[in-house]
């Protein structure tokens, strides 16, 4: 009711699972310094999120399942989790 009926996309969703890694890298960390946070961001492994689990490589390039969804008559139907 307080945002008027709208639904969360999946921009709102991975958002969100962004920020749950961010605090949990700072929260490993020990601090905000620059460099604890990347390494700990490097070291994300299997953290569970809204989307799933996603886990980042030294690049911090995130690795996690993929969604396929159809659209039919303008309604959104799951079909099936792709695991990496």
């Amino acid at each position: 009711a307080k945002y008027g009926g709208q639904t969360p996309d999946a921009m709102a969703a991975l958002g969100y699972d962004s920020a749950l890694v961010l605090a949990d890298a700072i929260k490993r960390a020990g601090s905000t310094e620059p460099a604890k946070v990347r390494d700990a961001l490097a070291a994300t492994k299997d953290f569970p999120c809204v989307t799933g689990k996603t886990t980042l490589d030294a690049q911090r390039n995130a690795t996690k399942s993929a969604v396929i969804i159809t659209v039919k008559d303008g309604k959104f139907k799951y079909v099936e989790t792709i695991n990496p």
